[in-house]
């Protein structure tokens, strides 16, 4: 009887750690620009390991941009862009904007990437495949923050420093025919934009002495504003939750605002900001990331829990001035995340060196893979109609996933994924 209690508990913790896993299906890298020390830094958020010299960048580098195989570093100083692998951190290429237009910020659409010129009151059209410039238009003073939505560009032009921020506003830039649409007059400085449900959130620093920071909403279907949020401070970027809570960054490197993202109601504005902020924010299901540029020292990124209670924190380099989070799915995903084909396995649990069938209710022609834990590939065998048996031979206690791809004998894509477990 003991024995037979003991297999069932083993089971039971088994199922736990299988179910426990799927909350690790996605793994989230942080990389941070360190302008100071111009270096690129990569933490991985799970194994806190933190690599500061992932790459080197160019001269006085500012923004980073993330996609699914590259990195787009943004180099003020060199007028270029810097396209760098996402897996080695070399540098691939360095592609010249134009001279003395000292690039501050891009975003990357489709085939192209656009980037704003701060001193030349440029927005430049790059072919991301080539690296050739293809196209510019003009907007205002100072242009910096760039988000598209639709077919229509936006970018912030924090206007004439040296006049109180004279000419403050967003700029709308047509995609297909890239020439400027409109020209809509925010509050002062906008330094940062994002995107939520079809508004655009505009974060306007004010001018550091007797206007503070507030956030001003554009309609991107009129696109004219429709709300202004009175935050205080200086504010800096904005991240928006799941949950639509907007948070924003203090470009003090100090405190953390928070409003709602549907009804504008503040919850945390100058008068009482949340600890443990930043300079720059982002985030993401799992944490909350802010950058505290440390003027001088070292930079810190901390990690806040959803609640926005403390977690952990990582040291970067000299002066960093963005933070962006990357969410890469490792090869395994749920079932209930990939629709299509359903397989059942049987027996599941299985005993180590049995073998497991796998059963589908259509004919596939398709490719079958087993994974650990970890996400490391273990075999794959051809799956021709709608069962195939699976030795378990060689594969140790715990939990497993497979992954169906393919098509059936009518031509139509299917994907099936799930999880079993060996026990000894």
């Amino acid at each position: 009887m003991k024995i037979y209690n003991y297999y069932i508990l083993q089971a039971i913790l088994l199922v736990y750690l299988c179910l426990l896993s799927t909350s690790f299906v996605y793994a989230e890298t942080l990389f941070v620009v360190n302008s100071s020390s111009r270096t690129l830094s990569k933490i991985d958020t799970h194994t806190d390991v933190v690599i500061n010299n992932f790459a080197t960048l160019g001269n006085v580098p500012n923004k980073i941009v993330l996609d699914g195989n590259y990195l787009w570093s943004v180099n003020s100083g060199d007028n270029s862009l810097q396209k760098i692998d996402r897996q080695s951190g070399t540098t691939i290429a360095n592609i010249l904007v134009a001279n003395s237009s000292n690039p501050w910020d891009a975003v990357l659409h489709g085939e192209n990437l656009y980037v704003s010129g701060l001193f030349s009151g440029r927005v430049y059209r790059v072919n991301a495949q080539s690296g050739s410039v293809t196209g510019w238009v003009t907007v205002g003073t100072a242009p910096e923050a760039l988000c598209v939505s639709g077919d229509k560009l936006y970018v912030s032009n924090a206007g004439n420093y040296s006049q109180d921020y004279a000419g403050s506003s967003v700029s709308v830039i047509d995609l297909p025919s890239f020439s400027l649409l409109a020209t809509i007059p925010v509050n002062k400085n906008p330094q940062y934009l994002t995107l939520h449900n079809g508004l655009l959130h505009v974060s306007c620093t004010g001018n550091w002495a007797d206007i503070g920071g507030s956030i001003c909403v554009i309609d991107t279907t009129t696109d004219a504003v429709v709300h202004t949020i009175p935050i205080g401070g200086g504010t800096g970027s904005i991240w928006i939750s799941p949950l639509n809570e907007a948070l924003v960054a203090d470009s003090n490197g100090a405190n953390l605002y928070r409003y709602n993202a549907v009804d504008f109601s503040v919850l945390n504005s100058s008068a009482n900001p949340l600890s443990s902020g930043g300079s720059e924010v982002c985030g993401s299901a799992s944490f909350v990331a802010t950058l505290q540029p440390n003027w001088g020292d070292n930079g810190t990124v901390k990690i806040l829990h959803p609640d926005f209670s403390y977690w952990k924190q990582y040291t970067v380099g000299l002066y960093p001035t963005d933070i962006k989070v990357y969410t890469s799915p490792s090869p395994i995903q749920d079932e209930v995340q990939v629709p299509g084909l359903v397989l059942s396995a049987s027996p599941n649990p299985v005993q180590s060196g049995q073998l497991l069938k796998l059963k589908a209710p259509i004919s596939v022609h398709a490719e079958l893979k087993i994974y650990n834990l970890k996400g490391e590939l273990l075999t794959k065998e051809n799956m021709n109609g709608s069962d195939i048996a699976i030795s378990t031979k060689g594969l140790a206690n715990g939990c497993y996933f497979y992954k169906l791809s393919g098509i059936d004998y009518q031509g139509n894509t299917q994907s099936s994924t799930g999880k079993f477990i060996i026990l000894k």
